[in-house]
């Protein structure tokens, strides 16, 4: 179901206001700290001009990724879980626990709003042309929406539990999906059942990403573990531990080469992809770290905590070989 609004009355607010964010030095990071709720899901525009955050406060935040000003905030219903920035227009889009997905214009505010899941939308994916959005719920569903018009394009079940993360593969012909019955699945993205289901996590699967090159995927544990899978057959092909807690997050830098992943631990870890060795670990954050994102550029990372805050690290100077 489809349209113009949403319950909730959501509002677009206009703010540009100095003194948003603390540390300056190229040796920590920089703190953006106004939401009042823990940052559930952070993003960068694809010009990497801005970062968009969404917390548990109910509000969507839009930043200036280089001078940390607040630009815009929405205010919608729902505790805001997951966000996706369409990579070929200047939408966002959020899931919240209220079941609804709403696309926001940056500029001119509420697009769209998307209904038809049953339950909190957990994670949001675009398709690489931008044309279609991908989402995962408590509900147990996977479902793709075509990104214009807001028209349901297809429904995936198949998971026991609640789908927890979603991707679409760089080509966009594939989809993956984590849940909390510890499993992968790897979908055709233009509907039908499961073309693969993965085993191997011993507990919640949160979190799935593609590698760039669409050869591999890897995922992020409550059994405090990532995997990399091979992208076509499923085996897999590394484990990495390191963490102390629940991993909810990971993801590719954009050129394939490292991998980050943010726990519960309260770290974010950068991973070289090819070897699975911990090139560093970062410490900064009070609370579990929930999301990450590159810089498209891959020089940035952009973090969010249910310690309430954002953090921007420069990582451009990691290397292979750097002390964890």
């Amino acid at each position: 179901m489809i349209g113009k609004s949403s319950p909730g009355f959501p509002v677009w607010v206009l703010l540009c206001t100095l003194g948003m964010a603390q540390g300056a030095s190229s040796e920590e990071p920089y703190t953006l700290s106004k939401h009042s709720g823990p940052v559930r899901s952070v993003a960068y525009s694809p010009d990497g001009i801005r970062i968009v955050s969404g917390s548990s406060d109910g509000t969507l935040k839009v930043w200036d990724a280089g001078n940390h000003w607040v630009i815009k905030t929405a205010v919608q219903g729902g505790h805001i879980l997951s966000l996706a920035y369409s990579p070929r227009q200047k939408r966002i889009s959020a899931g919240s626990s209220d079941g609804i997905i709403r696309i926001w214009d940056p500029d001119s505010g509420l697009y769209r709003s998307l209904i038809g899941h049953r339950g909190t939308v957990n994670s949001l994916a675009y398709s690489p042309e931008g044309g279609r959005l991908l989402s995962g719920s408590d509900d147990r569903t996977l479902k793709v929406w075509d990104a214009h018009s807001g028209r349901e394009l297809a429904t995936f079940t198949g998971h026991r539990g609640y789908v927890l993360a979603v991707a679409f593969r760089p080509d966009g012909n594939r989809i993956v999906s984590g849940a909390v019955d510890g499993t992968l699945k790897i979908w055709d993205a233009a509907g039908g059942g499961a073309l693969m289901t993965l085993e191997g996590h011993e507990d919640y699967v949160r979190s799935v990403a593609y590698s760039p090159d669409g050869s591999r995927i890897v995922s992020g544990s409550d059994d405090k573990t990532l995997k990399v899978w091979d992208g076509e057959s499923g085996e897999i092909l590394k484990t990495l531990y390191g963490h102390e807690g629940y991993v909810r997050f990971v993801a590719y830098s954009p050129e394939g080469t490292r991998i980050i992943s943010g726990s519960d631990d309260r770290t974010i870890k950068v991973w070289d992809a090819q070897t699975g060795q911990a090139l560093t670990t970062l410490h900064g954050h009070e609370d579990r770290v929930y999301s990450l994102a590159y810089s498209p550029d891959g020089t940035r990372l952009v973090s969010g905590s249910a310690d309430t805050t954002v953090k921007i690290w420069n990582v451009s100077s990691i290397e292979s070989g750097l002390p964890e």
